[in-house]
Parts: structure tokens; sequence; C-alpha cells
């Protein structure tokens, strides 16, 4: 019986092993990677969105991501990874998630760990900094049509691996158990399959996290709806300078109903939180610019 029951775990194994394998890690790729040298041997690295017209952004179920509208992206750059605590203190020489030496709510330290405890203003002059370092390119927060694109990894479902929640792909509230903090951004949740095929959990374009581990800020003002929204997926929604801004992806603190590529949370400018990271989106300019 023994060996019986071994066998089957065994063979199931391999047929999840075999099924999570032929569905994303054959096809979840960096396209035209860019990596781009920090400081020393700090890298960021980035995957290129394609183009495309006609994307239906948000979802008509939710009043508050409704209506469903096409829009239009040219293609760009982003983050392969959320921002790390080693990126984010090597440029700006801080870390917000530390407070007299000792880490605070939902801070697990560790250079390949999420950078958290980052405000809305504190992420744009990260970008600025960018700007600086490197002058071939316009690096920015996402918009939020953008975040929720490269989320969904060229998919028209809930989730970039279907329609129903499975939580071998993102770091949420129902597979942390009593881990109450962000992971390493290139880990994933199942540390069998993670050491089997490392980096199965990246979506179609090759990123990681877009779902689950922490919410993202966007450069989008928060507004109820999408009545408004530019057709031009690449330009932000603007407000006032202390508006809200819109974040995405949900977070390890979250349920299943807000990790989707749709749900749309937000935060004030000027103030960070335990579970809220963010990304970069980089624009190479042209030649001679």
């Amino acid at each position: 019986m023994k060996n019986l029951k071994s066998f089957l775990l065994a063979a199931f194994t391999l047929t999840t092993l075999a099924s999570v394998e032929s569905a994303f890690a054959k096809e979840s790729a960096c396209k035209n990677q860019k990596t781009v040298v920090l400081d020393g041997y700090v890298t960021m690295t980035f995957c290129e969105i394609p183009a495309a017209d006609g994307v239906m952004i948000g979802n008509n179920d939710d009043f508050e991501a409704a209506p469903a509208k096409p829009r239009n992206f040219q293609k760009f750059q982003i983050g392969q990874f959320t921002v790390t605590q080693l990126q984010y203190k090597t440029i700006m020489q801080s870390e917000p998630w530390m407070a007299n030496g000792s880490p605070l709510t939902y801070v697990q330290e560790g250079d390949s760990n999420p950078a958290v405890w980052i405000s809305y203003e504190q992420a744009k002059q990260f970008t600025r900094t960018l700007n600086l370092i490197d002058p071939t390119a316009t690096y920015r927060l996402p918009t939020e049509a953008e975040f929720e694109y490269a989320a969904r990894g060229g998919t028209k479902t809930t989730y970039y691996w279907g329609d129903e929640m499975d939580s071998n792909f993102p770091f949420f509230a129902g597979n942390i158990g009593s881990e109450s903090y962000a992971h390493a951004v290139d880990s994933c949740p199942v540390p069998y399959l993670n050491n089997r095929m490392p980096g199965y959990c990246a979506n179609q374009y090759g990123l990681f996290h877009m779902l689950g581990n922490v919410w993202e800020l966007t450069e989008d003002v928060f507004v109820r709806g999408y009545d408004s929204a530019p057709t031009n997926g690449n330009e932000p929604v603007k407000g006032e300078p202390n508006a809200v801004h819109t974040t995405r992806g949900g977070s390890f603190l979250d349920d299943t109903n807000l990790i989707s590529a749709t749900w749309r949370g937000y935060a004030p400018p000027n103030k960070g939180y335990g579970d809220i990271g963010f990304r970069v989106v980089r624009i190479p300019k042209a030649a001679g610019k």
C-alpha cells in the first residue's frame, strides 16, 4: 500500500510538472531583455511588451473597473520584477521599510525582497534618478492600463494562467501560512516546482508577480470607472497633485477576489504601506535624442 501511494504521488507530481511546464515554462519568456546597470553588480532587468491595438482593459462586472474598453499600446519595456530592497537603497541611499534599525510591519529584510513602505512620491523620485543614470531612455511608473495589459500576459482570462485561482502561482493570503511578508521577487510559491523549474510562475511575457506578493503603484490617479480613460493605453489618467493613485495586482495579505488582472486599489501619494511596492517602465529614446 505504501509503495502504491508513493507511485501515485510520483505520477501525480510528474503530471502536474508536465502540465505546468507545457503551459508556462516553455512559453514564458522575457522578450528583447534589457539589463541596466545601476551600480557595480546591481542591475535591473526589463522585458518588452509588444505594441497592440484594441486591447480590452477593464471588467464590466466590477463598477470600479467598468466599462471595459479597447486601448491602444505602443511597445514598452517593463521591469521583470518588482523593485527590490537592494535596487532601491542603491539608487536612493535610504531604506523606508526600516525604522531605528528594525524592519517595519510586513517586512522581511533581503536584497531580493520587494522594496515596500514606498510612497508614490518616493517611487517617482526613484524613476527621476534612473533618468539621470541612463540618458538613453525615459523611466516612469507604468500606467494602469499598461500594468493590466502586461499582467495578462497576452491572455483574456481572469488570471494569466486561466479563470480559476491556482495557489501554485501567486503569493496571497491562501498560501503564505504564517509568513506575513512579501517574498523574494524571483521566487515562486511551491519550492519543489521552483527548484525543478526556476521561475515557473512568471507569466507569458516573462514577468514575475504581476499578481500577488505586493500591490504595485501606477502613474494613474484613481478615478472610479473607466468612462474618461484615454484610448492611448500608454497615457495615464491625470488629476490633482494630492490625489490618490491606483495600485494593481493584490498582495500576500489578500484573498482571491483581489488577486486578478482587473481589480483596482489605491494609495495616497505621500504614504507607504507594507504590502505596496512598485516596478518601472523604460521607454528607449530614439537615436540622436
